[in-house]
């Protein structure tokens, strides 16, 4: 007897009701995919510019600019803080072009749908956190949140809608290590990744580019050790730093022992070598005094640096317990 496939998803009723008017094509959702992962990232580097220059509040109420719509005054903090709020209406935006992508698809797929809602739900959240940091006047809590938040709750799903939505493209998707060791090795960079860019977010909290002016704006920075806390912290996080460099060596070679494919490998060796320039970077700018340029650099690379290790993580392939371990031995194909 014949089986017969089972009929696609049609998807909830509005979603049927758009796609008699309107149909996605995969390449079209991966487009709109890339854009939101773009637009995450960047507006990221812009908040990161925010800090480094002073500007957090250069605009002393949220959502307007000291009473206006627009800065009152055209002064350089006014305008880069109240540039990056601008941007996230283009963050949102790429949100709702992948949602309205998803409800749109010729072939309705669910997840992608998640996917997207919750990139606009992290937007939202992420304004709220930014209207707390202006009320809150650059509290250092406040601060680091932002951009934890953006890390795991923006970058995070956007990877992921990048790399579900590739599926019925030309996108490449094969070569996945498909082995359980493998996976959990890289899977295990996330979270020591995560801590070590926590420990840069109070590095920074503790120093001299905690986001307000030194001359004009009282901000609560990070201190445990009163005038040792920035050395204190920046020593644990070149430490925990030094710890994620090793763990990626050792992941790329686990990935090249198990035979887990160049793509893999190729993401891991960017990942490593993104570590190891912040960690020239890092003492060059300690030893400056922290110039709040070469902290924008250290801030930029750390974030292509995560959303390297994520997409590791996605070539690697999900830690599913039912992967068997293979063996060196299992692993070399018999004659």
């Amino acid at each position: 007897m014949a089986t017969v496939a089972p009929a696609p998803d049609p998807g909830p009723r509005r979603a049927q009701f758009l796609r008699r008017r309107f149909t996605t094509s995969p390449q079209r959702m991966l487009l709109a995919a890339r854009l939101a992962l773009i637009a995450n990232v960047l507006i990221m580097l812009t908040g990161a510019l925010v800090r480094v220059t002073g500007s957090g509040l250069g605009c002393h109420n949220w959502p307007k600019c000291d009473t206006r719509a627009l800065p009152s005054e055209a002064h350089a903090p006014a305008l880069i803080e109240f540039g990056n709020r601008l941007l996230t209406f283009a963050v949102s935006a790429t949100a709702i072009f992948a949602i309205f992508s998803a409800l749109t698809l010729f072939h309705y797929r669910g997840d992608l749908l998640r996917l997207s809602v919750w990139i606009l739900g992290g937007v939202a959240a992420q304004a709220a956190i930014g209207a707390g940091s202006i009320a809150y006047k650059l509290d250092w809590v406040w601060i680091s949140a932002h951009y934890m938040v953006s890390l795991l709750l923006l970058v995070v799903p956007s990877a992921i809608l990048v790399w579900r939505a590739g599926k019925g493209t030309k996108a490449p998707r094969k070569n996945l290590a498909k082995d359980a060791l493998t996976a959990r090795v890289v899977f295990a960079l996330l979270p020591i990744g995560a801590i070590a860019l926590w420990a840069g977010t109070l590095a920074t909290a503790a120093g001299p580019n905690s986001g307000g002016s030194a001359t004009n704006d009282v901000v609560k920075r990070f201190d445990i050790h009163g005038t040792g806390t920035l050395e204190w912290i920046v020593q644990r996080h070149g430490a925990i730093a030094a710890i994620f460099g090793i763990s990626i060596i050792v992941a790329w070679g686990v990935a090249k022992w198990r035979k887990a494919g160049e793509r893999l490998t190729l993401a891991l060796t960017v990942a490593g070598m993104l570590v190891a320039v912040q960690g020239m970077l890092g003492l060059i700018q300690y030893g400056l005094e922290l110039p709040g340029g070469l902290v924008w650099i250290h801030v930029t690379l750390a974030t292509l640096t995560w959303t390297a290790v994520v997409w590791s993580w996605l070539i690697a392939g999900p830690v599913k317990r039912h992967l068997p371990v293979k063996t060196a031995a299992s692993a070399v194909p018999a004659d």
